[in-house]
């Protein structure tokens, strides 16, 4: 199968099993998951020849996943809707392991980046590479330089990264941190007079000459879902990703950290008021109700920030949406 560059996104596992229910699928029909988390060298096409029998579906797939940006890259952890319609035959669903529910067990995959509160140490750089190519991927050799290469070891572990941009707050426009995309780690294999020889072990998106390193960051973690201690308000002050709205599985930054009493695997609900469709003034806004229209379920921790993952959204989610945690929950 076609390999798809390891993208670091949230996966659900529920341990109730579900009842098996009746869905539609296009084509001649088989035994399928609702939901199907995505592994290691799958894409939509080969998905929908496998569970279809008819490659072409994979638009009609693509259109039930809306939290799919690009149909040619899915990535392990990556959750599927399956269900296609309700104009084709019906086929009896195996039991369900998978909801978006964070009541009991979630597996996480962790972390295309995170919002530095003080500048990352910048170890070394990825400088040189011996192939003909701009970009770099997994098992690629490649030349790392250092200030102190005495100090590095083959073996080693670096994390490539790159610095996107700054973050201000949106309701206030302090200062947070600066947001830091992860790419990849490197591996050293051999270190030289001048450079370490080094292969690229994992690759999260491309690669190039140049980008800074530091040390190595545990990129998949497991968290549990763990009961709120306290009462705390916060907001959400930017996302991973660039879009303006922001749906389920995404990963978001929250302006409330470990110091503020927040710890991995708390959940907070996501708040809005106001009218969905009507400008209204300031003073009409604030006399709506409060709503919950979304989860998130911590997953890093800053001294003032939190890094988490949409666990379920009602609406699209926005950058400064309120966030409530719950003592209790």
């Amino acid at each position: 199968m076609h390999h798809a560059r390891i993208a670091l996104t949230v996966a659900l596992a529920f341990g109730a099993v579900a009842e098996a229910q009746t869905i539609r699928v296009s084509g001649r029909g088989s035994e399928i998951p609702e939901e199907y988390i995505v592994e290691p060298g799958d894409t939509l096409w080969e998905l929908c020849e496998t569970y279809y029998q008819d490659p072409w579906q994979w638009p009609t797939l693509w259109a039930l996943n809306p939290h799919i940006t690009n149909p040619h890259w899915i990535y392990p952890g990556d959750v599927l809707r399956m269900r296609l319609g309700a104009d084709s035959p019906s086929v009896k669903l195996d039991p369900v392991k998978y909801t978006v529910g964070a009541d009991n067990a979630a597996h996480v995959s962790l972390n295309d980046g995170f919002i530095a509160e003080e500048p990352v140490e910048r170890l070394g750089e990825l400088s040189y590479s011996p192939l003909a190519h701009e970009y770099l991927a997994e098992e690629n050799l490649v030349y790392l330089t250092f200030d102190k290469l005495d100090e590095v070891r083959v073996g080693q572990k670096f994390s490539v990264y790159e610095v996107l941009n700054d973050v201000n707050h949106p309701l206030d426009n302090s200062y947070v941190g600066q947001k830091i995309r992860v790419l990849g780690v490197v591996e050293v294999v051999g270190v030289d007079e001048s450079v370490a020889r080094a292969r690229v072990t994992q690759s999260y998106r491309e690669i190039l000459r140049g980008l800074p390193l530091t040390h190595h960051i545990e990129h998949y973690v497991l968290v549990n879902p763990k009961q709120n201690l306290i009462d705390l308000e916060g907001n959400i002050v930017d996302a991973m990703r660039p879009e303006k709205e922001i749906g389920q599985f995404f990963q978001v930054f929250i302006d409330k950290g470990a110091k503020d009493g927040v710890q991995v695997g708390n959940r907070f609900f996501v708040m809005r008021r106001g009218d969905g469709f009507l400008e209204l003034t300031l003073e009409r806004d604030q006399a709506l109700p409060w709503e919950q229209i979304g989860e998130a379920l911590v997953v890093e921790t800053q001294d003032r920030n939190s890094t988490a993952i949409i666990t379920r959204a009602a609406l699209e989610i926005r950058r400064g949406d309120r966030v409530v945690m719950q003592r209790h929950y």
